[in-house]
């Protein structure tokens, strides 16, 4: 099932343009200011808690298993970025129990198109972008593989091509891996969401299940990885449960496109409906389900702080939260949904000029390619999914245009996603280290350090970097400032001399963010590549882009014109271009330099306010622009016992936030609308004063109390239902 005839061989499907369920399901949100990225990772919603379910049913009836079987499912923006989920889980869970394997994985790739970007130079398995898949394009390739070799992991992608006689023989291949302990996955991105028993689910008995756009009928990014409980165990601690995790996934505008197309498959009277008729019912049921289905950690904590985190209406810098007494709060929204947005959530000319006059004739694609070159000089925009689809498409083409030099310099505390590439761009040891082989020529320097200049200046002596690729302000990190001047004027003195490339990451900072239009403003004089996500999408839809030079873009397509071509078409979708274009319109029409350049003032002198004693729970804090940065402490004894980065200090900052400043801020950053009005900015600042004076003990306690309260008022209500024990049935 192709949804673009037209397409070149081998070349992967295209998104189509949204029809009018697409537009119907937006049209919905955005009037009924439901919130679409109420946050990354924590938000459950009845939406995806049903999407979840509908999904554990689909992939059941694949697999003709008996009903009560169970799965869990993660959602990603794409088929490839279930795919490097799939990856990762798989890598992560045998490397405890099988580590000869060295994290390789088999793949049979008919098309080579996976082989073509975890490999754009084809420089083999082990110098790869994404090193370790062994890919293959026929089945007997594939045997030849296997001989000999330990692998974690078994990958099938499109099975539809197989005939009976190869299909017979994968499940040969399935059954002799299997005995070495390896795990067998199954891409079904293209199965129509109405499609009986299918023969390679029933014959394959697969640990995972990748399914893709088919569900959303190709019209919203979307992409899912699925199975036992069993194989999702590396994921099911508090320390694990978010350790894969992109900003889009699970959004409601693709939940709620999956539910449209899967519903049908099961009539009126069947049991299906039931299950997600109780769960919009009842939000303990929804919890139940998602728990279920989906990720009982972000339940855990959801139950935890008794519906802090249940966002309910979303709508401009305003957030309502329905805590599990029935009370509702109105909330600043000090998140953003992680910095989405320009003019907030469902902004009234989203529905009036976006969707309500959208024509899918018009080509909105190349329109936002014009806009972005003007806007920022690069004139070739390859159109993405996500933040992270953004990074791995520009750290892509980079190595495309510099294929003699395989280096690539990332400093210290950067975040690039978490898809097999975006993760080198992801500086934190700990978040890269379950998921080798990773790309080994790479090398993270400490911006911070007195030698940081030296350090950088030794490295692109060697001639070997190809790219430099800079996040100019962390939002998600342990550093406290902006990576310093002298460091970047080292980058730009060496970009003319050794000829390496330089990419910025605006991902978070686009648009006014930090202050500026774009963050390297004033700080970086010339650049070669950019991602850009959170602020394209107007809060609505999940877009990105990455843009590149002329000159990166002629020598990439020197190198490899197939995958050039195929990563400049294969994400662009005329809907999400249109809401990108709103966006940058906006910027200007709301007056955001000017009213960024007064309110930034405010929020710096609230948290240069922060009282940074040594009793206090505040330690090092910034601001640049809209967005504020604090580290949470516990000094004294009180240290021994609580960990300023665990379970309990994030929850207790949470509530006070909640409670005491009506703000939403979930842990230790601030993301503030770009149009929230003074008064709301000073609440904010205000909040951030009287948390800085309030000890680590007053803190704990508030937050103890306000459990205990909910506790109480839960009492006078029947009690929330029990997660039940998640099956460990096979697929």
């Amino acid at each position: 099932m192709n949804p673009n005839p037209h397409a070149a061989p081998g070349q992967a499907p295209h998104l189509r343009p949204a029809g009018p369920q697409t537009l119907r399901i937006l049209a919905d949100l955005i009037a009924q200011e439901q919130p679409v990225f109420a946050m990354p990772s924590w938000f459950v919603s009845t939406e995806s808690a049903q999407a979840g379910h509908l999904v554990s049913e689909f992939v059941r009836e694949l697999g003709g298993r008996p009903a009560g079987t169970h799965y869990r499912s993660f959602f990603a923006n794409s088929r490839y970025e279930a795919l490097h989920g799939a990856v990762k889980l798989l890598r992560h869970r045998a490397a405890a129990t099988a580590p000869a394997h060295q994290g390789r994985i088999l793949v049979l790739d008919p098309d080579g198109t996976l082989a073509r970007r975890t490999d754009p130079l084809g420089e083999g398995p082990d110098r790869a972008l994404a090193p370790g898949l062994l890919t293959h394009t026929t089945v007997a390739g594939l045997r030849t593989a296997l001989h000999g070799t330990t692998v974690c992991g078994l990958v099938v992608r499109a099975p539809e091509l197989l005939d009976a006689g190869a299909l017979a023989a994968v499940v040969e291949l399935a059954r002799t891996a299997r005995a070495t302990g390896a795990r067998v996955v199954v891409d079904l991105s293209d199965i129509a969401p109405d499609s009986p028993a299918d023969p390679a689910v029933t014959a394959l008995r697969p640990d995972l299940v990748v399914l893709g756009e088919s569900l959303t009928g190709y019209e919203v990014p979307f992409g899912a990885f699925t199975g036992t409980h069993d194989t999702f165990a590396p994921w099911t601690t508090p320390k694990t449960g978010f350790l894969h995790s992109n900003t889009y996934g699970g959004n409601s505008v693709a939940m709620r496109a999956v539910g449209a197309r899967l519903r049908p498959r099961w009539d009126a009277a069947a049991p299906v409906h039931r299950v997600l008729a109780a769960a919009a019912a009842d939000r303990q049921a929804t919890l139940d389900l998602y728990a279920r289905h989906v990720n009982p950690m972000a339940v855990r904590m959801h139950r935890k702080l008794h519906g802090a985190l249940n966002v309910v209406r979303a709508k401009g810098s305003r957030l309502t939260v329905r805590l599990d007494s029935g009370r509702e709060l109105d909330l600043v929204d000090g998140l953003c949904g992680a910095g989405l947005g320009v003019a907030g959530h469902n902004p009234a000319d989203a529905l009036t000029d976006v969707v309500r006059d959208h024509d899918p004739a018009r080509d909105h694609v190349r329109e936002l390619e014009q806009v972005l070159a003007r806007e920022t000089g690069l004139p070739h925009t390859f159109p993405a999914v996500s933040g992270a689809s953004a990074v791995e498409s520009a750290i892509t083409l980079a190595r495309l245009a510099r294929p003699g030099k395989r280096r690539i310099v990332v400093f210290k505390h950067n975040y690039g996603g978490k898809t097999l590439v975006s993760l080198l761009a992801t500086a934190a040891g700990r978040t890269r280290a379950p998921f080798g082989p990773l790309y080994d020529d790479i090398r993270y320097i400490d911006p911070f350090t007195p030698h940081a200049v030296d350090d950088f200046r030794k490295e692109a002596a060697t001639g070997e970097i190809g790219l430099v690729w800079i996040e100019l302000v962390h939002g998600s990190s342990d550093a406290y400032a902006p990576i310093p001047g002298p460091l970047l004027d080292a980058v730009t003195a060496g970009r003319a001399e050794h000829g390496y490339l330089v990419g910025v990451d605006e991902i978070l900072t686009s648009y006014y963010r930090c202050g500026t239009r774009f963050a390297h403003h004033g700080r970086l004089p010339a650049i070669d590549l950019m991602s850009l996500s959170k602020a394209l999408s107007y809060g609505c839809f999940p877009t990105g882009a990455a843009l590149v030079s002329n000159e990166v873009y002629d020598a990439a397509r020197r190198t490899n014109p197939q995958l050039v071509e195929e990563l400049r078409t294969h994400h662009a979708h005329a809907l999400g271009a249109h809401f990108a274009l709103q966006a940058i319109r906006q910027v200007d029409a709301l007056g955001l330099p000017e009213r960024v350049r007064a309110l930034s003032d405010l929020v710096a002198a609230g948290l240069a306010a922060m009282d940074t004693g040594p009793r206090g729970v505040i330690g090092r804090r910034f601001a640049e622009g809209m967005l504020g940065r604090f580290e949470p402490r516990v000094p004294g004894a009180l240290g021994r016992f609580v960990d300023p980065e665990g379970e309990w200090m994030t929850y207790a900052l949470i509530l006070w936030w909640i409670n005491r400043a009506r703000a939403f801020v979930v842990y230790d950053v601030v993301l503030l609308p770009l149009t929230a009005t003074e008064r709301e900015i000073f609440q904010v600042m205000r909040g951030a004063r009287r948390l800085s004076r309030t000890g680590p003990a007053r803190l704990l306690a508030h937050a103890a109390l306000f459990r205990l309260g909910q506790r109480l008022s839960g009492a006078l209500k029947p009690g929330p239902s029990r997660t039940p024990a998640p099956s460990r049935s096979t697929v």
